[in-house]
C-alpha cells in the first residue's frame, strides 16, 4: 500500500511540474558598459574632457578603456565656441578658457551609442584677504578676514601646499663642505598639506574628527583632512575665520576654490566615497556605501564649473 501511494505522488508532482516553462540563462552575466565624462571648465586652465568606457571587473583584471571615437561640442550661451573630434587616448585637451557667469552646455556623440549632455554655470572668482598671524610649535595660524562670493556659487573649497626650498650646502674648491648652509637657497619642492584646524561651527564637517592632540597649539579640536569648506550661505557669518594647520615650509600657497553647484555635489560625494572604500574603511563590510554625484545624461561622470584664486603667503 505504501508503495503505491508514493507512485501516485511522484506521477502528480510530475505532472504539476510538467507544467511549468523555467528557463534560466546563465549566460548573460556582463555588465552594460556606460561612457563616462571627466571635464571640469575654469578660467585657469584650458577645457579638457576624458571619455573612457565604465570599468568591468573581473578578479584582479581592471578595464577601463578610453573611448577612441567621439565628436565634442561645448556651447557658452547658446553659441558653439569648441567643435572637435576627440583625440583617440580618451583626453582631449583644447585651447578653450571659460567666462565666469557663463552658462555652457556639454554634448558629446558617440558613434553606436548616442549623444550625452550636460550643463554648467561657472562662478566668479572669489574675493580674499588672508594673513599670517603666528607660528605655535608646529603649527602655524591664518585669518581670512573677508570673503565675498557671487550668487551663481554653492561653497567655498579651501586646500594648501606647503612650499619649501631645500638648503645648499658651501664646499670649498677641493670639494670639502666648509660648515655653511644657506638656506631657502635650493630647489624648490611642495609637500602636502593633510590637517586643517579651526573652532568655526561654520565650516563643514564632511570631512572634519575630532582630535584633541595638542589642542592648545592648533587651538582646536577638530580637524578638517585636506580642506576646509564654507557653504556659500555661511560665508559671511565665518569671518573673521581662523584656523591652523601643522607645515614646516615656510611657505603656503593656498588655493581658495567658489564651485558651481554640481562642482560642489560631485567633491563632496566623491570625498566621502574614497573615505568610506579605501583604507579608511579599515576592511568594514558594513562601512556607508556612497555613490558618486553624476549629472551626465545618458552616461556617467561630471561636467562642472569652477574657479580659484591662488594665494602665496610666508610665515615671517
Amino acid at each position: 500500500m505504501k508503495t503505491h501511494s508514493f507512485i501516485r505522488l511522484f506521477i502528480v508532482v510530475a505532472l504539476l511540474l510538467s507544467g511549468c516553462d523555467v528557463n534560466y540563462d546563465f549566460g548573460k552575466t556582463g555588465a552594460t558598459s556606460h561612457v563616462v565624462i571627466n571635464a571640469l571648465l575654469s578660467p585657469q586652465e584650458d577645457f579638457t574632457v576624458k571619455l573612457n568606457w565604465s570599468s568591468a571587473y573581473a578578479g584582479y583584471d581592471t578595464r577601463f578603456a578610453p573611448v577612441h571615437e567621439a565628436e565634442i561640442r561645448l556651447l557658452e550661451e547658446g553659441a558653439e565656441v569648441v567643435s572637435c573630434a576627440a583625440s583617440p587616448d580618451g583626453k582631449t585637451v583644447t585651447q578653450f578658457r571659460a567666462t565666469a557667469g557663463k552658462r555652457y552646455r556639454l554634448e558629446v556623440t558617440v558613434p553606436g551609442y548616442g549623444t550625452l549632455t550636460a550643463e554648467t554655470d561657472v562662478p566668479a572668482p572669489p574675493t580674499v584677504q588672508m594673513a599670517f598671524r603666528y607660528n605655535k610649535n608646529a603649527y602655524k595660524h591664518y585669518e581670512i578676514k573677508a570673503l565675498e562670493c557671487t550668487a551663481g556659487t554653492q561653497a567655498v573649497w579651501l586646500d594648501a601646499i606647503g612650499i619649501y626650498r631645500r638648503p645648499v650646502y658651501v664646499y670649498d674648491e677641493f670639494g670639502h663642505w666648509t660648515g655653511e648652509i644657506i638656506e631657502d637657497e635650493g630647489e624648490e619642492s611642495e609637500q602636502e598639506i593633510y590637517g586643517f584646524y579651526t573652532t568655526s561651527p561654520f565650516v563643514d564637517q564632511v570631512n572634519g574628527a575630532n582630535d584633541a592632540y595638542e589642542a592648545s597649539d592648533k587651538e582646536a579640536t577638530v580637524e578638517f583632512e585636506q580642506f576646509l569648506r564654507l557653504p556659500r550661505e555661511d560665508c559671511a557669518p565665518a569671518l573673521p575665520l581662523r584656523f591652523s594647520l601643522w607645515s614646516s615650509c615656510r611657505r603656503t600657497r593656498f588655493r581658495i576654490v567658489t564651485a558651481s553647484a554640481a562642482y560642489d555635489r560631485y567633491m563632496r560625494s566623491l570625498y566621502k566615497q574614497r573615505i568610506n572604500t579605501e583604507e579608511s574603511a579599515d576592511k568594514n563590510p558594513f562601512a556607508e556605501q556612497v555613490t558618486v554625484y553624476t549629472n551626465i545624461g545618458n552616461g556617467l561622470g561630471i561636467f562642472a564649473g569652477c574657479n580659484t584664486l591662488t594665494l602665496e603667503i610666508a610665515d615671517r
